[in-house]
């Protein structure tokens, strides 16, 4: 049984890599306007609250590997109030790395707010982006927005940040390190040995970390 159309045709915003995909042209199926910009946050905007990251299994684990998942999860949180992860496909293992690294990426979505939803295919990939837009627009009478504004931030979400911008610290352990040492310039005032002691850092972490925040400051290394 086909779920009723709505009467007001449902707008989504598209960006121009997303255009060619089958995704698209399942939306095109359903009735969508198709409005096609070159979006720097996520692929498909539903709202101007909703954002959805769409990523194949292949790209998922792909996206790990080479660090662009988390900054990716941490722009589209700072830009929409209830940002989406749909992960197409179920080839998670197909590459070279560790089961429990995709379980914990999963995981730190929740530090993200991000909601996560699994499709089997393209075609349901674009039934659940149509069920997101026309949610917001029909029944809870949303915009469009293409420019996005960053939501405002709470001091302890900045102090986060701050600690995140660290090498080799995520949000994770950004929180594990501002539980013990309460404020982001004990972290900065901190030695090597005392960011040893915290959990998921080593000697090489806590030397990369000291490093940059200890070495003065010269064009010649890159400034």
């Amino acid at each position: 049984m086909q779920a009723t159309l709505p009467s007001k045709k449902i707008r989504i915003i598209v960006d121009s890599r997303e255009m060619f995909s089958e995704t698209v042209a399942e939306l095109y199926s359903l009735g969508c306007e198709i409005i096609e910009r070159n979006i720097s946050v996520g692929d498909y905007i539903c709202s101007n609250r909703v954002c959805v990251e769409r990523k194949t299994a292949e790209d998922f684990t792909a996206s790990i590997i080479d660090g662009r998942l988390f900054m990716q999860l941490k722009n589209i949180s700072e830009h929409y109030e209830k940002p989406v992860l749909i992960i197409e496909g179920r080839n998670f293992f197909s590459r070279n790395i560790h089961p429990n690294a995709i379980y914990g990426a999963l995981a730190s979505c929740i530090d993200f707010g991000v909601a996560i939803f699994h499709s089997s295919s393209p075609k349901e990939t674009a039934k659940l982006i149509y069920f997101l837009a026309k949610r917001e627009q029909i029944d809870e009478k949303r915009e469009v927005a293409f420019k996005p504004k960053p939501k405002a931030k709470s001091i302890s979400e900045m102090q986060v940040n701050i600690v995140a911008s660290l090498p080799f610290v995520n949000v994770v352990l950004a929180k594990r390190l501002l539980k013990r040492f309460k404020t982001p310039r004990n972290i900065f005032c901190a030695s090597e040995r005392e960011l040893q002691k915290i959990e998921g850092i080593g000697e090489k972490k806590a030397r990369a970390i000291w490093k940059v925040l200890n070495k003065e400051w010269s064009e010649e290394n890159g400034g």
